[in-house]
């Protein structure tokens, strides 16, 4: 059972291969293609359990990357010049270096972010205490909840364009931490 959900994962990024590359969207090579992986996870799983999945995933896994360092060494390099794209990383010229600004976004984006992203945590687990989970349990959300909060908020700073809004979602996120705080549920 485990040799076919690992057969099947390779069966499977080799016909996406094909699918993706033929000139027109093919939706049945695609169907085929996942369909083929997720029967190599059944597989996996119902020889191995969690295991059988990890062995069958590495098997596609190689596959996946055999692809594309096949692509990557038969692929011929582009004519013409690369594009100078830049995103505003450095000013040109004579442009100010506007370093207080730059200082501030990180320290919105990483640190202070982060804060928020532990207020909303703390937050979560003082909940799951007073809905009766267990002291481990309510850690558990707290730490689940931490990067999780942290990454979207992080993402949600650098896409909001004025600093009001940016300090207006800081501190709203802040705030999350003043019912347990208030409370005294930290202890």
């Amino acid at each position: 059972m485990l040799a076919l959900g690992s057969a099947a994962g390779v069966v499977g990024i080799l016909v996406l291969r094909l699918s993706w590359g033929l000139q027109a969207r093919s939706a049945w090579h695609n169907l085929a293609g996942w369909g083929a992986i997720a029967l190599s996870l059944l597989c996996g799983a119902g020889s191995a359990g969690a295991w059988g999945i990890a062995v069958a995933a590495l098997w596609a896994m190689a596959a996946a990357f055999a692809c594309l360092g096949w692509a990557a060494i038969t692929t011929p390099p582009k004519r013409g010049r690369a594009p100078n794209r830049r995103a505003g990383m450095l000013p040109e010229g004579g442009e100010p270096l506007r370093l207080g600004e730059r200082f501030l976004t990180f320290a919105l984006v990483a640190v202070l972010s982060f804060g928020s992203a532990i207020a909303m945590a703390l937050l979560l687990r003082w909940i799951a205490l007073l809905c009766g989970a267990a002291e481990a349990n309510a850690t558990v959300i707290a730490l689940f909840t931490a990067p999780l909060a942290w990454t979207v908020l992080a993402y949600a700073l650098l896409m909001t364009a004025s600093r009001r809004r940016q300090f207006a979602l800081i501190g709203a996120t802040m705030a999350a931490a003043l019912p347990p705080v208030l409370a005294g549920g930290l202890s």
